[in-house]
């Protein structure tokens, strides 16, 4: 394959298929295939950011600030009623620092969608639950939000999504162990 045909081959291809041509040319002998899924996992994850954050700005009812927030409130609405977890139940589930999660509950407490009461079973432990309103609104944005996710996803057949999420456990499973 001559360089003017690679470059055609990148025309049709997606900014991971540009940098691994440029290597090529750049650095022949580097093997970069690795490249091939770590950057466009990275790159996918960042574009994907940033599509959910402008959406849950945008979305009715009260807005969410940031995909962190989603998270928080995802992890207390799955919880089951009374949609109520310990602090460190939410850094466990959702793998954030003490400082960031303290900073997270104090802004959503503040806009109104979760409280902060004493644990009724541990007085020395505290209880983050949704508000009725911040879970009525929390359930608008998020059937709204797996639909676009659904609708996203609908450029892969069901077969792709399953091979996709496989993968993808496998190698989430490797990673999340290692960080423990």
């Amino acid at each position: 394959m001559g360089e003017d045909d690679e470059i055609d081959a990148v025309a049709d291809g997606d900014s991971v298929d540009v940098m691994q041509a440029e290597w090529r040319s750049e650095w022949p002998e580097l093997d970069v295939s690795s490249s091939e899924v770590v950057a466009r996992l990275l790159r996918a994850a960042r574009l994907l950011d940033e599509q959910i954050a402008a959406r849950l700005r945008r979305s009715a009812g009260m807005p969410i600030t940031n995909v962190g927030d989603f998270d928080l409130l995802q992890a207390l609405r799955r919880s089951g009623a009374p949609y109520a977890l310990t602090p460190g139940q939410l850094r466990r589930a959702l793998v954030v620092s003490s400082a960031g999660l303290t900073g997270r509950l104090k802004r959503l407490e503040e806009e109104g969608w979760i409280e902060r009461r004493p644990s009724p079973a541990d007085g020395r432990s505290t209880l983050v639950s949704l508000t009725e309103e911040g879970r009525a609104s929390f359930d608008r944005t998020a059937e709204q939000h797996f639909g676009w996710e659904r609708r996203l996803l609908s450029v892969l057949g069901s077969e792709e999504c399953t091979q996709v999420a496989g993968a993808l456990r496998k190698l989430l499973l490797s990673l999340e162990q290692d960080a423990r």
